[in-house]
């Protein structure tokens, strides 16, 4: 059991950052830099513009591509794979500047660039029926990569897994936000190692503390320590907003696949209102709330995550080939757009009307429990 609440850990953690820093800093010496974890025998490399991608595959079945947050990488998914693998092909993947894949000197970590690289895997792939499951910043990357995905009609994303996750701006995690300040940001990569760094950033990730041991500050440290990780975080951080969210948000209330929502009910990174605004933006979307467990569910309390991703994982690639998209088609619903919404909280059901039709003039409306 967890001994400090949300309201405590936050001040720890992030009120006193600075001052702690740099005591932290002058007190201790330099700390020699880890050389990365070694390859697994699964790993392979992708060339995306010069730019190697670091991706892993196991199993067989319907496909399904695993996209990790900031300052994570592949590795994050550790606990889920053998049991997913037994039905789907799992495609997990280091984003640029993440894990062990390339960190180059540019500027291209915005969004559209991680969307790029995740959609041209895919393709090199050969993957035509996906779906995507993003944790934290890779839910911003999963959503936008099925906005692109529909935009060129392939490949077809048959659905989405949204792990505490938030689609607005003004629910960008905190230290995101501290990240995207000039000299914050500077002062963070340079007052403090990447152990002290990793470590507290865990404890704010993490609800039961006793969880956040020194081998999983390793695990993720160690991939902090490669050069050129500081510019690309600050890179990443500072693209998080794309410019044209208004255009994006729009075209994913067009999104025509199920969706399920994953929230730790302990996670004080995104918020319940966050999670909540998920569904609030994209339709025939599912919020299932994973109790005693904070920002990685994942690596938390896997085995109640476990069972929720493969309930929802089997049920959308039994409607493959096509997906939801065919699914909605035999329906009489094409271009599906939500107007409106109408919870009952009581009878725990949500009714959602849609302008459907090329033209705008059929509509449609139906409701979902949750």
């Amino acid at each position: 059991m967890a001994s400090k609440g949300g309201e405590v850990r936050a001040v720890m953690h992030f009120g006193f950052f600075f001052v702690v820093a740099a005591t932290v800093s002058l007190m201790s010496c330099s700390v020699p830099t880890q050389s990365p974890r070694p390859l697994d025998p699964q790993d392979s490399f992708y060339d995306h513009r010069g730019v190697k991608i670091r991706f892993r595959t196991s199993g067989t079945g319907a496909p399904v591509v695993f996209i990790h947050g900031v300052g994570g990488s592949l590795d994050t998914w550790r606990y889920v794979t053998d049991d997913l693998k037994t039905n789907h092909q799992l495609i997990l993947l280091d984003l640029k500047g993440h894990g062990l894949s390339d960190r180059p000197g540019d500027a291209a970590y915005a969004l559209s660039d991680h969307v790029e690289i995740v959609l041209g895997l895919i393709r090199h792939l050969g993957l035509k029926d996906v779906a995507i499951v993003g944790h934290s910043f890779g839910t911003i990357v999963a959503v936008a990569a099925a906005v692109a995905a529909k935009d060129a009609a392939a490949p077809n994303i048959t659905g989405l897994v949204i792990i505490d996750g938030a689609l607005a701006a003004e629910h960008v995690p905190f230290f995101l936000k501290l990240l995207r300040v000039p000299v914050l940001g500077w002062l963070n990569g340079k007052l403090t190692t990447a152990r002290f760094r990793t470590r507290l950033a865990l404890l704010r990730a993490f609800y039961d503390d006793s969880k956040v041991t020194d081998e999983l500050v390793e695990l993720y440290s160690r991939y902090q320590t490669i050069p050129g990780t500081e510019q690309a975080m600050l890179a990443t951080a500072r693209q998080i907003v794309p410019e044209n969210l208004p255009e994006l948000r729009q075209k994913i209330a067009c999104l025509e696949f199920p969706v399920l929502n994953v929230w730790g009910e302990r996670d004080i990174v995104v918020k319940r209102a966050g999670a909540e605004s998920v569904c609030e933006i994209l339709p025939r979307c599912r919020l299932v709330v994973i109790p005693n467990a904070g920002h990685i569910p994942q690596e938390e309390t896997p085995l109640q995550v476990i069972p929720v991703l493969r309930e929802f994982l089997d049920q959308i690639s039994r409607e493959a080939p096509g997906g939801a998209r065919t699914k909605q088609s035999q329906r009489g619903v094409g271009n599906l757009c939500r107007l409106a919404q109408f919870t009952c909280f009581r009878c725990r059901y949500r009714w959602e009307v849609f302008r459907t039709g090329a033209g705008g003039t059929t509509w449609s409306s139906y409701a979902i429990r949750y």
